[in-house]
């Protein structure tokens, strides 16, 4: 049987999870999106972990000491990959491995913020801004404006476009880049 647990707690423990695993990391998603952009509804937790996937078992020990199930889950956007997610009730926690040299470019820069009474770790508004054009789903393209328009005159543009040019170029496919160039137009 799931105890019931609301989203806070959830967040707290998985945070906790983090930090007692000695796993770097940065949240992401739409709690992320509530530090920089606009604060939206969401379910779910999203966090990018630095660890391989080797090193796996040290974080699923920790959380089974904390009575947290970490399993794997397809990831909602790539079937053919898996996410790690503890599921608590209807909320959950979904960890992806981080794989990219722009992601360890953000975890260089990240930012400690507070939610619920815990330090964590954000990227900047650019590298947010960024990780939100990337799969280009509308929830968050929609995050990525409302990201650039609070900070409208106060982004680091040439860090933007210096990155969007690369990625896009790494996906041989200039979306990426162009969104970005409308995105700062607003």
């Amino acid at each position: 049987m799931n105890e019931r647990i609301n989203f806070s707690d959830l967040f707290c423990k998985t945070v906790s999870l983090l930090q007692k695993a000695k796993i770097d990391y940065l949240l992401i998603g739409g709690m992320a999106v509530g530090v920089w952009g606009r604060p939206r509804v969401t379910e779910d937790i999203d966090f990018i972990i630095f660890i391989s996937r080797r090193d796996l078992k040290g974080i699923i020990k920790v959380a089974d000491q904390m009575g947290l199930e970490f399993k794997a889950a397809p990831h909602p956007q790539f079937p053919k990959t898996f996410v790690y997610r503890i599921l608590k009730g209807v909320y959950h926690a979904d960890f992806i491995i981080a794989s990219t040299e722009f992601e360890r470019n953000a975890l260089k820069r990240k930012v400690k913020v507070r939610i619920f009474d815990k330090d964590v770790f954000v990227p900047t508004k650019e590298d947010l801004l960024l990780s939100k054009i990337i799969p280009g789903r509308g929830i968050d393209l929609f995050d990525a404006e409302n990201i650039a328009i609070r900070h409208k005159g106060k982004l680091d543009e040439e860090y933007l476009l210096k990155w969007a040019q690369r990625l896009s170029d790494e996906a041989e496919d200039m979306r990426i880049y162009n969104t970005l160039k409308e995105i700062l137009k607003k």
